[in-house]
């Protein structure tokens, strides 16, 4: 963990409601309350894996930024869908594309650069009811600890039909919604709008902690809860609180990559066929940009070109070697073996044999993985019972 804090300028990371800025005293404040707490969460987290937060609902990033500057050891990845006020709603109707050229994203990617931070991405999907559904279907968190601040009320927005098909009412969809997300991480900070959003929510309930205690209980977890860790008043009152898992739950699969789309602001446009105006469409749950899983690249003023395999130190930790989740890093489509490969030395530079890993089947490339691990072990065994019998 860094010291050090990084200052961010209220002119790039202030966003209105209508006519009314949220007080830039809101930003700071929750991030001043939230900082020793995180600190403390992760330092008692794995420590043999890398770490990775996940702030849903970034808009211009100002979380995600100051979590990956203080935390190296740590990969923040930021959910932005640009369903909500902040970001406008071009996830709503618009493209992969049209996400990443919001002004909010464009402001977070672009300081991701500024600050040469190789721990920080964007992942632009629009979260719903379904999509949360089959996320928390794999029985595993995706994270060590989730920002969920003033976007759970969006996601509850655009679920409204989904609620309707399978069953549920708005109250019950809602505290699903709510119950499933938990599920996603043993640490949530979050802070829940007044009405009249979640206004189902709010009329059952009453109060924004109660309505956190039924999803904690619906989540058929034990839960502890902290705070408010920070209160404010913006189109009512917002209280930021702290749920941490009492029970067992499973350790996050680093293998695991949950996210189609990664950047970090310095990709190039290398697919020649990528449609500018593919429309964001559900496949088995995920967001994908139309009928494939093409990487839909943005370059902002400034980028320099980057290399196919942008691994940098990006996505892993010193004792797992390149070992790393996702399957796209920067918006480069690659196999996720490719990352679990340990003390293999650097990643090629030549773009053919690079290609040609991009290429390359995911079982191959593990069977592959298992030779050298199955060889190394001989030799391992091999030098054992030289040294025994010497």
């Amino acid at each position: 963990m860094s010291e050090l804090d990084v200052l961010l300028p209220k002119k790039d990371f202030t966003y209105n409601a209508g006519r009314t800025d949220r007080p830039w005293n809101h930003f700071t404040g929750r991030w001043e309350a939230i900082k020793p707490i995180l600190a403390e969460m992760l330092a008692a987290s794995s420590n043999m894996r890398p770490l990775r937060i996940v702030d849903l609902g970034s808009c211009n990033g100002f979380f995600a930024l100051k979590a990956a500057y203080r935390h190296p050891e740590a990969d923040v990845v930021a959910i932005e869908g640009s369903v909500g006020i902040g970001n406008g709603t071009a996830g709503l109707q618009g493209t992969v594309r049209q996400i990443l050229r919001t002004e909010a994203v464009q402001t977070h990617l672009r300081w991701i650069q500024k600050l040469q931070l190789t721990n920080c991405f964007v992942a632009p999907e629009v979260w719903d009811y379904k999509y949360v559904c089959n996320l928390a279907s794999g029985g595993r968190p995706i994270c060590d600890a989730m920002f969920s601040l003033s976007v759970i009320h969006h996601i509850d927005n655009v679920s409204a039909q989904q609620y309707i098909q399978a069953g549920l009412s708005r109250v019950q969809g809602g505290i699903d919604l709510i119950a499933k997300l938990l599920l996603l991480s043993p640490r949530h900070f979050v802070e829940l709008p007044y009405q009249p959003w979640l206004k189902a929510l709010f009329d059952t309930y009453g109060t924004a902690k109660r309505i956190l205690e039924v999803a904690a209980k619906a989540s058929g977890l034990q839960w502890s809860f902290r705070g408010p860790i920070f209160t404010a008043d913006w189109f009512g009152p917002r209280e930021t609180w702290v749920m941490e898992v009492q029970d067992e739950m499973p350790e996050l699969d680093i293998e695991f990559c949950p996210f189609p789309l990664l950047y970090r602001g310095n990709e190039l446009d290398s697919e020649p066929d990528i449609r500018n105006d593919t429309l964001l469409s559900h496949v088995d749950g995920w967001n994908f940009p139309g009928d494939d899983n093409l990487p839909l690249a943005l370059n902002l003023d400034g980028d320099d070109d980057a290399a196919i395999l942008p691994m940098a130190e990006t996505l892993f930790g010193p004792s797992l070697g390149a070992a790393s989740a996702c399957e796209n890093i920067s918006g480069t489509l690659l196999q996720p073996a490719i990352y679990a490969m340990q003390d293999a030395g650097p990643l090629p530079e030549r773009a053919d044999v690079a290609l040609a890993l991009k290429a390359a089947p995911t079982a191959l490339l593990l069977a592959h993985l298992t030779l050298r691990e199955a060889i190394s072990e001989a030799e391992d065994v091999l030098r054992s019972s030289k040294t025994r019998s010497s």
